[in-house]
């Protein structure tokens, strides 16, 4: 500003200005303001009720396998980009394992192996959930398929597809719409951080760390 008006540097540069200037300065800069982000206990609850209907088999395919792509982003913490593309090896689901082999997108990129183990309340059980949906539809899931199939026609869904299935769990479960599928996974990291976990857990378990591949 001043030299447009045709001040000469030395004029310009000096304390007083460089003080005064300070505080407009700091106004200018952007606010950060804390964002309001919905409870995971809502979509979790949302789930348990679904599951009576899960249990009793009126489900259909594809409402077994929005909740089974949403379940797996809130265990995994997965982008759905990355578990759009991912693979499963079920070799041990049996004993209530399974592994979801993808490629990291952001961060630290590459391959990454994510197990899945089965837990005590089956209502959230991601492995229950998984079997319940692969039981029921007609092409069933091997370690050679993209996780996510229209069973129609056998193809992959695409993102967009996937994100529309998970869209609709969220509307569902009474989340406001104008949260987008990414929230998931900073729900879900939030729900870690108010378990009194460690810095040094949550960036394992979110792969923030560089030190881990496999979880």
């Amino acid at each position: 500003m001043f030299e447009l008006m045709g001040r000469e540097e030395k004029e310009i540069r000096n304390k007083v200005i460089e003080q005064r200037m300070l505080r407009p300065v700091a106004y200018t800069r952007k606010v950060i303001r804390e964002v309001t982000i919905w409870k995971m206990e809502q979509l979790l609850d949302y789930i348990v009720k679904l599951s009576g209907q899960r249990d009793e088999e009126s489900l259909t395919v594809n409402g077994l396998r929005r909740v089974v792509i949403t379940i797996f982003m809130v265990y995994s913490v997965l982008r759905l980009s990355e578990l759009q593309i991912a693979i499963p090896n079920i070799r041990q689901i049996e004993q209530g394992i399974i592994i979801i082999c993808t490629n990291l997108l952001k961060g630290k990129r590459g391959r990454v192996e994510v197990t899945l183990k089965r837990v005590s309340n089956k209502a959230v059980c991601p492995i229950t959930w998984f079997q319940a949906w692969n039981e029921k539809s007609k092409t069933k899931i091997t370690d050679k398929d993209l996780l996510w199939r229209n069973s129609q026609n056998k193809r992959a869904l695409t993102p967009e597809e996937c994100s529309k299935e998970v869209h609709i769990v969220l509307s569902n479960a009474g989340i406001d719409k104008k949260f987008s599928v990414t929230t998931i996974r900073k729900v879900a990291i939030s729900a870690m951080q108010n378990k009194d976990k460690t810095k040094i857990e949550i960036d394992r378990w979110s792969r923030h760390s560089e030190s881990v591949d496999t979880m």
